[in-house]
């Protein structure tokens, strides 16, 4: 029988399309076992020719230099910074709510400057406490051994009662002692000169709370800060009930104005005017 050349060819291209799929089918059979690499195998891994690259090490910020202090021989009532900040001093500790007030300052994480009397750190309790106050970043400074007036003593008789509680509460908490607060604020020219002489800051202040004449009057007290503060500003308190009581009410009030609050800082070496 005679073939059909039309039919022959069309057999033929179905042959060949037919031997095409099959190495197509064969070809993805033999690729399909194998799993894909996970994100972590596609990336590079270190080899010894090829350490592995470590991030940049963090650079420390810069240490902010001592801030700039008045001269000795002058009388410091107020420290600028470039953000608004206060200062809270107290006097005539230490006492039995010392500890107290501290605790309230650490809860707001604020460090004080206390102006000791030194004949009240009498007791290991207290210089212990003393010491752990210093390293926490409070500051303490002295107020005479028994809260006497400098005004009107000699010039020699005046650097006595100045390094006498200096040297006392130095060596019982064993920090250096920069900053003194004359009691009463009660200066002459001998106290100025004597200041230069035993290398100390006289503080005096800008704001009077008034909390040793208004003890029972905390809305006084309070009245005498707020309308008295000002950037810069040495608050001037005591350690007593009182005030431990305000303690609080004065940090949240000073913090709401926008104020900063800090320990007087450490000064710059010294210079003598």
């Amino acid at each position: 029988m005679e073939l059909n050349p039309r039919r022959n060819r069309k057999t033929t291209i179905w042959l060949a399309l037919l031997g095409l799929g099959s190495i197509i089918g064969l070809n993805l059979a033999l690729h399909d076992g194998s799993p894909a690499k996970s994100a972590t195998e596609q990336q590079p891994t270190a080899t010894a020719n090829q350490p592995e690259q470590k991030p940049e090490p963090v650079k420390p910020k810069p240490v902010t230099p001592p801030v700039a202090m008045p001269a000795l021989g002058t009388m410091i009532s107020k420290i600028p910074q470039k953000k608004p900040t206060v200062y809270l001093t107290f006097d005539d500790g230490p006492g039995k709510y010392t500890k107290d007030m501290v605790a309230v300052l650490d809860k707001y994480h604020v460090k004080g400057t206390f102006f000791w009397i030194g004949d009240n750190l009498n007791s290991d309790d207290k210089v212990a406490f003393a010491q752990k106050m210093a390293a926490e970043g409070h500051i303490i400074g002295t107020h005479t051994m028994h809260h006497q007036q400098l005004r009107k003593n000699s010039k020699e008789a005046q650097i006595k009662l100045i390094t006498d509680s200096t040297t006392y509460v130095s060596s019982k908490v064993g920090i250096p002692i920069y900053y003194f607060r004359p009691p009463y604020g009660a200066i002459d020219q001998n106290s100025l000169l004597a200041s230069r002489e035993a290398n100390q800051r006289f503080v005096y202040w800008s704001v009077d709370s008034l909390d040793w004449k208004h003890p029972n009057q905390p809305d006084i007290i309070m009245k005498n800060i707020t309308s008295e503060v000002r950037p810069g500003a040495i608050i001037l308190m005591h350690e007593k009930q009182t005030t431990l009581h305000m303690l609080p009410a004065i940090i949240d009030m000073l913090q709401k104005k926008g104020y900063q609050l800090e320990p007087l800082p450490q000064p710059a070496p010294a210079t003598k005017a």
